[in-house]
C-alpha cells in the first residue's frame, strides 16, 4: 500500500511540474536570412528569457502564410503587414502591436506605366495588367487597393510564382499566358526602405525603375488599431536599392507597417502579470531591432 501511494505521490510531482514548464513560443517569421527572421527571432528571445520556456522560429513566405498559420494554431505570434492583418482571414481575438516602417515600392518597365495611379484610367487597364507574386504581401495590398477605389475595379492582376518571375515580366513589358501576350504595366514590392531583393535588382538594375503611387484614394484606410493604414512617403536615393527612379526628384508613394500579432490563445493561457510581461518584451524586442533601420 505504501509503495502504492509514493508511486501515486511521484506521478502527481512530475504531473505539476510538467504542467508548470513554460510552453514553447511558437513565432512565424519569414524567410531565411530576411528582417522577419532576424525581428522574429529577437522578439521570441525577449519573451523565452523572461519565462524560461523555449523558442521556435517558423520560417515563412511572409504575411500571407503568417495569417494562415495564426488562423489555424499553428504559430502564436508572427510578424504581418497591417494591411494583410484587417483584409486575411485571422483568429478571432487578436492583439497587434507596430512594428517597423515598410515602403510601398512601384516597379515599372520602360514600356509600362511610370505611376500606380493611372491604372485607374480605363484606357490604360485595358491594355496593361498588374504583375504580382502569389502568396506576397505585395499581392494583398494591390487586391485591398482595388477594393477601396472602384476605379481600379477593371484592373487585371497576372500572379507568377516568384520574384525572379515577375521582374522578368515586368522588365520586357508582357508576359505570353496561353498564347495570349499581355501588358504589364509594372508591379508593388513592399519592404524595408532600400532592400529590394536581388531576384529585382541584380539581372534588371538597367531595365526596370521606381515610379510613383499618385493617389489619394488610400489616405482614410485605418488598421486594426484605427491608425492610418497607408501614410505617404517618398523614395530617396539611400532607399533606391541601386534602382533608377522615372522622376526628376524623390518619387511619391506609400509606406505601411509591419505589425507583431498574437493569437490571443496564447495571451490567455498565462496570468495577467505573465501576459503584461510578454507584451512588455515584444516592445523591447521590436525597439532593439528596429530602431537601427529607422
Amino acid at each position: 500500500m505504501k509503495s502504492k501511494a509514493l508511486l501515486l505521490a511521484v506521478l502527481l510531482s512530475v504531473s505539476a511540474i510538467a504542467s508548470a514548464a513554460p510552453p514553447t513560443l511558437r513565432f512565424c517569421t519569414g524567410g531565411e536570412g530576411g528582417f522577419y527572421e532576424s525581428l522574429g527571432t529577437s522578439i521570441g528571445n525577449s519573451i523565452t528569457k523572461q519565462d524560461g520556456g523555449e523558442l521556435k522560429v517558423i520560417n515563412t513566405g511572409g504575411s500571407v502564410e503568417n495569417a494562415e498559420k495564426l488562423k489555424d494554431g499553428t504559430c502564436d505570434i508572427a510578424v504581418t503587414q497591417n494591411d494583410a492583418v484587417i483584409s486575411l482571414p485571422m483568429p478571432a481575438d487578436l492583439k497587434v502591436s507596430d512594428a517597423h516602417q515598410e515602403v510601398i515600392y512601384w516597379l515599372h518597365g520602360k514600356a509600362g506605366v511610370d505611376d500606380f495611379g493611372k491604372m485607374e484610367k480605363d484606357s490604360v487597364a485595358a491594355k496593361y495588367a498588374f504583375a504580382a507574386v502569389s502568396g506576397s504581401g505585395a499581392l494583398v495590398t494591390v487586391r485591398n487597393w482595388i477594393k477601396t477605389d472602384k476605379d481600379y475595379e477593371g484592373a487585371r492582376i497576372v500572379e507568377f510564382d516568384d520574384w525572379y518571375s515577375a521582374a522578368e515580366a515586368v522588365a520586357q513589358g508582357y508576359v505570353t499566358k496561353a498564347g495570349v501576350r499581355i501588358e504589364i504595366a509594372g508591379m508593388l514590392y513592399i519592404g524595408r526602405a532600400g532592400k529590394i531583393p536581388s531576384d529585382i535588382t541584380a539581372d534588371f538594375s538597367k531595365q526596370i525603375m521606381i515610379g510613383e503611387v499618385n493617389d489619394n484614394s488610400f489616405e482614410d484606410a485605418k488598421d486594426a488599431n484605427n491608425n492610418p493604414l497607408y501614410t505617404h512617403c517618398a523614395v530617396d536615393k539611400e532607399g533606391q536599392s541601386g534602382l533608377e527612379t522615372s522622376t526628376m526628384g524623390k518619387p511619391d508613394t506609400y509606406c505601411l507597417r509591419a505589425q507583431i500579432v498574437f493569437n490571443n490563445d496564447y495571451l490567455k493561457s498565462m496570468a495577467p502579470d505573465e501576459a503584461k510581461k510578454v507584451r512588455r518584451a515584444v516592445d523591447k524586442g521590436v525597439n532593439s531591432v528596429v530602431k537601427v533601420v529607422r
